[in-house]
């Protein structure tokens, strides 16, 4: 007769086989999460929201899989090094789009940004196999390209890209200038243990403890550290400290593995760095610490330095100066921190654009930062709709960067001076809504048909006209009065003046325009 320690013994026997079964055939489920919970697996937005240049790459994976992807550039002609991203195992490219605008800006490069198959716009489901096969196609139509520095491709993977990148680095080392890995595990096999404790047990690397009998079921292995080893080209490790999710041990592991058979790996540790915020937590240190490691061992060709009309240096930032005054110098070391990103401004590297394209660039992107800093600063300082309004007009009184570089603002001047004798008839009109009310009432029927077509005219021309004492728009119900010195219009109920008044002012001065006269 069978005892109850026995049938405990079979059940807890039997739940453990049936868990170890569904854990082996929903294994792709829980390595691969294309979709985030509450999301979709479409893309929430684009590189266009971030005003990126960029163009849509459909590829074909050697397994005939159509693969969707993103090719970024810093400019059109970037010459820079051509950064072939890998990302983590959840969401897809698109959630990673404001870390590649930061890395597009500090690093002066291009990225390629590839959805894995299964995830975002590509088609098919992810398997170890098949990823690889599609790390290989993309690194095959950069390889192809023409306007880009092939000598200049450099793999960069996080968490699971990394153990992608190590892969595809190791079968194509005269393709790939060198390897960055960020927060990457030894294997599937170890973290398996990570995650889910009672697996250690059963599945495991050659450093974990236990029988690993169900090792030879596991699909998607993912060794790196067997194969972080055989990769000959420049390693760049960047760890942080505090990752919930891949322990720092892993990274310290492929870090020893490598530098036994590779003179040309670094390992820079982030202490508050967590596992998907490493470049956040990290800061200027992280970036300066991949620009330095692709100086070193992804150098710029002799052709593209000359093509630099004599600059040597790579980043310069465009400094404006109260007053009036330009300068073109190396970023700044020390900025504000809690200025509105780019906190360090606008820095883009000329690589062989024309000087005047150039200066365009920095300019359009200066006048955006500068009006997010102004509008922060009003934020911050507690403006209301009012002091809003004030602020933007007072900013679009005076020319953008743009118009400066570009000659359009002394343009701008010559029509408005040509324009001055119209504009000063426009003036002279001081009572608009009593003058039409005054002739209306005598014309005749078609007369005052012509009038209202003048009426509608002028409102038309004025409707943008402000307030120079408010800031309000332009009204036809409303009495306006324009002073003679600046030519600024005001509501008459602003500076106090009534029609029946403004009928005996020969010559009207604004409020300001007096006082201005008056002072000694």
């Amino acid at each position: 007769m069978v005892s109850y320690g026995s049938l405990f013994l079979y059940g807890v026997g039997g739940i453990v086989v049936a868990g170890m079964a569904l854990l082996v055939a929903f294994q792709e489920k829980l390595v691969y999460v294309p979709v985030l919970p509450g999301l979709t697996k479409s893309y929430p937005i684009t590189p266009a929201r971030l005003r990126l240049i960029y163009e849509d790459v459909w590829l074909r994976s050697s397994d005939g899989v159509r693969l969707h992807s993103w090719f970024i550039k810093l400019f059109p002609d970037c010459q820079g090094p051509t950064i072939l991203f890998f990302q983590e195992n959840a969401g897809n490219i698109a959630h990673r789009l404001e870390m590649i605008r930061m890395m597009l800006q500090r690093l002066q490069c291009n990225v390629f940004m590839l959805s894995y198959r299964g995830y975002g716009a590509s088609d098919g489901y992810p398997s170890q196999h098949g990823i690889i096969n599609d790390s290989q196609a993309a690194l095959d139509h950069l390889s192809q390209r023409t306007d880009i520095d092939t000598d200049r491709i450099v793999v960069f993977g996080r968490s699971l890209g990394g153990a992608v990148g190590a892969v595809l680095t190791k079968n194509n080392p005269d393709k790939v200038a060198a390897l960055i890995l960020e927060n990457t595990f030894t294997s599937i096999l170890d973290m398996a243990g990570v995650l889910l404790p009672f697996l250690k047990w059963f599945i495991g690397g050659p450093g974990t403890k236990g029988p690993k009998l169900l090792n030879f079921l596991v699909r998607s292995p993912w060794n790196t550290i067997d194969i972080i080893g055989q990769v000959k080209r420049p390693v760049l490790f960047l760890s942080g400290l505090q990752d919930e999710m891949v322990p720092p041990s892993h990274m310290q592991m492929l870090y020893a593995k490598a530098a036994t058979h590779n003179r040309q790996c670094l390992f820079v540790q982030f202490p508050t760095g967590m596992h998907m915020d490493t470049w956040l937590a990290g800061g200027e240190h992280y970036w300066e610490t991949i620009r330095q490691f692709l100086e070193q061992h992804v150098p710029e060709s002799r052709e593209n330095e000359s093509s630099h009309n004599g600059h040597e240096k790579e980043n310069l930032c465009l400094y404006g100066f109260p007053n009036e005054q330009w300068e073109v110098n190396l970023p700044a070391e020390e900025v504000p921190p809690e200025l509105p990103e780019p906190a360090l401004g606008i820095n883009f590297a000329r690589d062989g654009m024309q000087e005047k394209d150039w200066l365009s660039l920095v300019a359009v992107h200066s006048d955006a930062w500068l009006l997010a800093v102004a509008f922060y600063f009003g934020s911050r300082f507690g403006f209301d709709k009012a002091d809003r309004k004030r602020l933007f007009t007072m900013i679009n009184d005076l020319p953008t960067i743009f118009e400066i570089v570009t000659g359009s603002a002394r343009k701008q001047a010559k029509e408005k001076s040509s324009n001055h004798s119209s504009n000063k008839s426009m003036s002279n009109a001081k009572v608009r809504v009593s003058e039409s009310a005054k002739f209306s009432k005598s014309m005749p029927a078609k007369d005052e048909e012509e009038g209202l077509d003048e009426e509608d005219e002028d409102e038309e021309e004025h409707g943008e006209t402000l307030c120079g004492a408010c800031g309000e728009n332009y009204a036809s119900d409303e009495f306006w009065i324009c002073c003679d010195i600046c030519e600024k219009w005001f509501h008459g109920k602003c500076v106090k003046i009534t029609p029946a008044r403004a009928e005996h002012i020969k010559q009207y001065k604004c409020p300001s325009c007096s006082n201005k006269r008056a002072r000694p």
